[in-house]
């Protein structure tokens, strides 16, 4: 009897051998799944609260420096933990997940506003090249014209202020396109989601991140993000001591650098990562349309506009000039009127001497008679031809008159057309708010 139960009980033993190691491996599996679909589920509410605050502040929020959720914008901090207070995210658990945000400073100055990529910081980049438009606005009078547009030139200049405040009527009243910052400086309120476009568009230049920038390590090649989220795995697989494994363990504001989205989960890494590329948060943003109409079409039409509008003021001139050459066409025909007549009253009194000439010499010189009667022939013929330059003058003067006033009036428009492309600029900044 005691034999057949060391048998049983061997039995039984190798049964629970052969079954534990399944359960286990099935336990392991079911609540790595459980904890990797409770930070997914977390991860993609942070992200959409970073997205959310993005759209609210034009800015991303900057990394918390520990799981109490209050970002930490103290220098330029890179890397740290999500923070989930900040984002009004009810999940502290989130609040164990790393968080990084890609940060590249320019200088102060305003030169150096357009090519600031750091993400965290709100500023007003929108520094497009405009041309100013002419105020007051160019009259149209006979002689030339005294407020005639200047010659185009680019100024460079922050759009300022250019949202109102009011949806319904987005743009600023103080702004004016003939300024040269043609709204009001501001500090918060000229940012809008412009400038994070522009700063998004200028960082998806670099195709492998800079050193010391915001990045996921993809085989050899460190590619930059905007933003990362890091969730620990249910275990420590690599064996480091913390939550994290591999680069996301290690990844500081020095070196901000975190694994792959795409890499597998292994013996040694068992850690979630998601990540949103400068481009795909640009695509998402919507930005395209907007910053290319803002920061290149308009200004670009605006300035075809304001050559036009200074070409064509400067042909009104030579219209008007062609008005004081009819006037004086008109003067010289009228002039040659005068000479006509006088030239017929000598040839009438050359016609008496050769009559009185005649009469005196007995018919000497008669042919003095014949020569006078030329003479007031071709004098009232130049009499005749002086009336027909008279009116062919005047006819001329009448239509350079009526071309010059023509055109003026489209001189006129054209101003108006290239202040309304500018104010169309402006006012689709301020749409972006």
């Amino acid at each position: 009897m005691s034999g057949f139960t060391l048998v049983e009980l061997s039995v039984v033993l190798l049964a629970l051998g052969l079954i534990l190691p399944g359960a286990v491996i099935f336990w392991q599996l079911s609540e790595r799944h459980r904890v990797a679909s409770v930070q997914m589920d977390v991860q993609k509410q942070s992200r959409d609260a970073l997205v959310g605050f993005l759209h609210a502040n034009f800015r991303l929020p900057c990394p918390a420096a520990d799981n109490a959720g209050v970002e930490d914008c103290a220098g330029t901090r890179q890397v740290g933990f999500v923070p989930w207070r900040t984002l009004g995210l009810p999940r502290p658990e989130a609040g164990g997940l790393r968080y990084g945000v890609y940060r590249e400073p320019s200088g102060v100055g305003v030169a150096d506003a357009p090519l600031d990529r750091d993400l965290a910081v709100r500023r007003d980049r929108m520094n497009p090249l405009r041309v100013r438009t002419p105020s007051p606005t160019p009259s149209n009078a006979d002689a030339p014209n005294p407020n005639a547009p200047p010659i185009p030139a680019t100024a460079t200049g922050l759009l300022g202020v250019t949202y109102s405040g009011n949806p319904a009527a987005p743009l600023n009243t103080s702004c004016d396109a003939a300024q040269a910052v043609p709204c009001p400086l501001g500090v918060d309120n000229a940012v809008n989601l412009i400038d994070i476009c522009l700063a998004l568009n200028t960082s998806a230049d670099a195709l492998v991140a800079p050193g010391g920038r915001l990045a996921t390590q993809v085989g050899a090649v460190r590619r930059p993000a905007a933003f990362v989220l890091a969730a620990p795995g249910m275990l420590d697989a690599d064996g480091n001591g913390q939550a994290f494994d591999a680069a996301n363990a290690s990844a500081t504001t020095a070196d901000p650098t975190f694994e792959a989205p795409g890499r597998a989960v292994s013996d040694g890494y068992d850690d979630l990562v998601i990540a949103a590329g400068h481009t795909e948060l640009f695509a998402e943003l919507h930005c395209g349309a907007a910053l290319s109409a803002v920061s290149h079409a308009h200004f670009n039409v605006a300035t075809g506009a304001f050559v036009l509008e200074r070409a064509m003021y400067d042909y009104r001139d030579q219209l008007y000039i062609a008005v004081v050459l009819a006037r004086a066409d008109v003067a010289a025909a009228a002039a040659g009127v005068a000479s006509a007549v006088a030239g017929t009253l000598d040839a009438a009194k050359e016609m008496v001497s050769a009559v009185a000439d005649t009469t005196f010499s007995v018919g000497a010189r008669a042919f003095q008679i014949a020569l006078a009667a030329v003479g007031i022939g071709l004098a009232v013929a130049s009499d005749v031809a002086a009336a027909f330059a008279v009116v062919d003058a005047g006819l001329s003067l009448a239509e350079a008159e009526d071309v010059h006033r023509d055109f003026a009036d489209r001189t006129t428009a054209m101003t108006t057309l290239a202040r309304d492309i500018n104010q169309n600029t402006l006012r689709a900044d301020a749409i972006g708010h």
